[in-house]
């Protein structure tokens, strides 16, 4: 049996809808029709597709398709097509996104159909790898950036969510907020492909997150099903990297982030020794202050002077934040 080929080329069309060829007359596909849907990209694109409409029912069960209608989709890989996923029934398949700028849908229908509506889905040609959110520096590599003076909060997502994401591929999203600032990112979904301990030898998918540009030692890798994922940062800057192999799918995770605002307190608090007296400002959440016998300072305290004339004598090295009292 021949098949119909279409070829859809983004240097024509950047976004449209595929459905089966229906009869004029019944509304109905062809008995044993064969229809090709192919999608050439350019460069770092790649294709999306998501259905609105997917009624191939089968007698065989909601997951096995058998001798019925049955829609296929193959990756390019190495040059050469990769049969990925086989579907039919009448649940709504999830988004799908192709490993690079080529992919291809072969649609086959059986000699009894008269049950089955056939699917409408529609495709686009992307390079932000399915993530609507956050600014993407180049094209061609999946990192996000999200800056508090945009949007103090917001949604992130694994590529193609809620469909499975991509194989062999590192995802950054990097947030960036204020002084003082700090992220809380709450996870609503996270569904990683891994065992626990998340390494190279569970052949693990991982999120890991850290508060530099490097690994954090901080935190560890995450991976599996998690139903109540908080993380926090430790000032303005955090970094979520996501790490997939080649060899398991899930569907990924969503997120909410939030900047959120070290309070800063104005009282003041009035410190005294001898005949000596300063004062300095509290802040919540400020690196440690230093006890020295009955006096408390801060890291933000300002050099102590004047006269000894209690006796004392105050020496402080700056940026060590070292003081020494000696008395007579």
């Amino acid at each position: 049996m021949g098949c119909n080929r279409l070829v859809f080329s983004s240097s024509r069309i950047r976004n449209g809808s595929i459905e089966p060829s229906h009869s004029k007359h019944s509304g109905l596909f062809p008995s044993s029709l064969c229809q090709l849907y192919e999608f050439v990209g350019d460069g770092a694109e790649r294709i999306q597709i998501i259905f609105s409409e997917f009624r191939l029912p089968s007698k065989l069960g909601p997951t096995e398709c058998g001798d019925t209608d049955i829609l296929m989709v193959y990756y390019i890989v190495d040059g050469r097509e990769e049969l990925v996923e086989t579907l039919c029934g009448v649940t709504l398949p999830k988004p799908i996104l192709s490993n690079g700028p080529r992919m291809l849908l072969e649609f086959r229908s059986s000699f009894n159909n008269t049950e089955n509506k056939g699917f409408n889905g529609d495709f686009f040609f992307l390079t932000n790898f399915g993530i609507p959110t956050g600014h993407q520096p180049t094209q061609s590599e999946c990192s996000f950036h999200y800056f508090k003076n945009a949007s103090s909060q917001g949604w992130i997502q694994s590529p193609n969510f809620p469909g499975a994401y991509p194989r062999n591929i590192i995802c950054n999203y990097f947030f960036h907020g204020a002084a003082h600032d700090y992220v809380s990112i709450r996870f609503t979904y996270f569904d990683i492909e891994g065992i626990q301990p998340c390494d190279e030898y569970t052949a693990s998918d991982y999120v890991e997150f850290s508060n530099f540009n490097t690994r954090d030692r901080k935190y560890g890798m995450y991976c599996g099903v998690w139903r109540d994922l908080n993380v926090r940062s430790d000032g303005r800057y955090f970094r979520i990297t996501m790490v997939s192999n080649d060899r398991l799918d899930a569907t990924g995770f969503r997120a909410q982030y939030t900047f959120e605002t070290t309070p800063v307190t104005t009282e003041r608090v009035e410190v005294t020794i001898g005949k000596v007296t300063t004062s300095v400002a509290s802040r919540i959440h400020d690196p440690p202050t230093m006890l020295l016998g009955a006096l408390v300072l801060s890291p933000a305290v300002a050099l102590i002077t004047g006269p000894s004339t209690a006796g004392i004598c105050i020496i402080r090295i700056i940026g060590l934040e070292l003081i020494k009292f000696l008395q007579d």
